[in-house]
């Protein structure tokens, strides 16, 4: 009984290490499509925006508007902010003039950003905001229209942070996963052979190129129908019949004059020759041989 169990065990130790083996790979491969996945989820996060609308065409405009800069994390980091800005003529007004101007102030009443030009110039403006309150201060002359908004990327100052967290994340989920299979692992090799282990691995390597060659088969004999002829496997097996320009022609074959059999009396062979037969003198080459055949005709 004992006897039996150690073998199971020694037929299972291979299968063990295996199976440590490829969950060691497959740890790594899910860190690895988790750190690209982490990240590029932060660059999209960063890229989203929060847009604030301050005035709108068509829409009486709004003298001062408030809006608040969010400090995210409370770590105070500048947020970068886009202010889109356009004015025009109402059409349904007649214009007192075309002046157009406007600030930005912070919640100490210091001016972040101001404009000033006339109607139909282009007012926009790029700015790194402190967390905390702001005011936009708007000047236009009556029948004149202005739409201002403001596009903040609240994420995009914590983008060096952001790529540290998703990095660590991604190293660390699958950690204890690897540290367990690579313990394991460790643990069942002082129990197999090194010539055991590499040999269960080459049978596994042949058995996935023969369940990929099995697989290839299926599929090729369930394209047959549609492909209306038998595929094969592998061309370099199949045997191609000649054809007609590569068969041997009558021509380059010469005519030979079939040999007689022996007769009973032993009219026509060797038998009885003693010394060994003379050369011929005119046989030089081969086509002397054709000649003489021609002659003997």
């Amino acid at each position: 009984m004992l006897i039996e169990e150690d073998e199971s065990q020694a037929t299972s130790a291979p299968v063990k290490l295996m199976e440590a083996k490829k969950d060691i790979q497959n740890a790594w491969l899910l860190m690895f499509f988790m750190l690209i996945g982490l990240n590029a989820s932060w660059v999209f996060a960063q890229s989203l925006t929060s847009d604030i609308e301050v005035n709108k065409e068509g829409v009486e405009h709004q003298t001062t508007e408030a809006f608040e800069v969010p400090d995210m994390m409370l770590m105070s980091k500048q947020v970068p902010a886009e202010i889109i800005c356009s004015s025009s003529l109402d059409p349904g007004k007649t214009a007192n003039g075309t002046n157009v101007s406007w600030k930005l102030s912070d919640s100490r009443g210091k001016i972040v950003h101001s404009f000033s030009g006339k109607v139909g110039d282009g007012c926009n403006a790029k700015l790194l905001l402190q967390p905390g309150l702001h005011r936009m201060t708007t000047t236009v002359e009556y029948g004149v229209q202005i739409e201002q908004t403001v596009k903040m990327q609240v994420w995009k100052g914590l983008s060096k942070e952001g790529h540290i967290i998703a990095s660590m994340m991604a190293f660390l989920f699958p950690l204890p996963t690897i540290l367990a299979a690579h313990r394991r692992g460790k643990r069942i090799e002082h129990d197999v052979p090194i010539a055991r282990a590499r040999r269960y691995e080459d049978w596994e390597t042949i058995h996935r190129e023969m369940e990929d060659r099995d697989r290839s088969a299926t599929e090729i004999h369930d394209l047959n129908p549609y492909l209306g002829k038998q595929a094969s496997l592998d061309q370099s097996y199949v045997l191609t019949k000649p054809t007609e320009e590569e068969r041997p022609t009558t021509k380059d074959v010469p005519d030979i004059a079939p040999v007689s059999q022996p007769k009973a009396d032993d009219t026509g062979t060797m038998k009885g020759l003693v010394d060994p037969l003379s050369v011929d003198e005119r046989i030089q080459k081969v086509g002397d041989i054709y000649d003489l055949m021609k002659d003997d005709d």
